[in-house]
């Protein structure tokens, strides 16, 4: 059954049940491998193949993975399984905010669980270089505290939507690649210690004042 573009998830708590991390990742996997049994899928992920049944039947119900047919595996047969679409994506309607806030909040989690196991165990086989900007790159980590009007951010999500394209077309492994995980990730800042967001423009790098890091080294010694 050949994939439609684009599925939209319009239910935040359909989205929560896939964005599970487990879950997540075996959409993911499902994305490169193509129709493919949880055998498969187990192997990629390097998790036993049991732990996983339970997930399929949880996506399963959603609607977004399907059983596409069924091949012999040995003297058994195994069932088939497929996205119904190459991506999806979220557009919720008719839900509250708090529920859309939680299903956003939900992903985010997701994505800094797995970034966060991701690192752990490259560091832990010292595969982590190239965080210095003058090694060769295979690990990439930055933040960035920045100011953006509406359209500022429109503009971003013009640029996240050119990485995506771009990740998109590196599904498929081909000599000389390497399977890497790509975060990405921005929300606004909420101050909750007791300052208030500021309506006006920060002040230029030339009209702050800043105090030096050792006081007494900026002032004479009295004789």
């Amino acid at each position: 059954m050949p994939r439609k573009p684009v599925h939209v998830i319009t239910d935040p708590a359909v989205w929560k049940t896939l964005i599970a991390p487990v879950r997540a990742e075996i959409i993911e996997t499902l994305r490169m491998l193509g129709p493919c049994g949880i055998a498969d899928v187990a192997r990629q992920l390097d998790r036993p193949a049991d732990s996983l049944y339970r997930h399929f039947e949880k996506i399963v119900a959603t609607g977004v993975v399907v059983e596409t047919g069924t091949r012999p595996t040995g003297k058994r047969i195994e069932r088939v399984y497929d996205l119904i679409a190459d991506d999806l994506g979220a557009r919720f309607k008719g839900a509250s905010s708090r529920a859309v806030n939680d299903a956003y909040l939900t992903t985010a989690k997701t994505v800094l669980k797995m970034s966060a196991r991701t690192f752990r165990d490259a560091a832990a086989a010292g595969e982590l270089v190239g965080l210095g900007f003058d090694k060769p790159c295979s690990t990439r980590a930055f933040f960035e505290h920045v100011w953006l009007t509406p359209a500022d951010f429109e503009a971003l999500n013009t640029l996240f939507g050119k990485l995506n394209a771009f990740l998109n077309s590196k599904k498929t492994r081909t000599a000389d690649t390497r399977l890497h995980l790509v975060s990405v990730l921005a929300a606004p800042i909420v101050r909750r210690r007791g300052a208030s967001r500021s309506k006006s423009a920060p002040a230029s790098p030339a009209a702050r004042t800043t105090k030096p890091l050792n006081p007494a080294s900026s002032n004479k010694r009295k004789r």
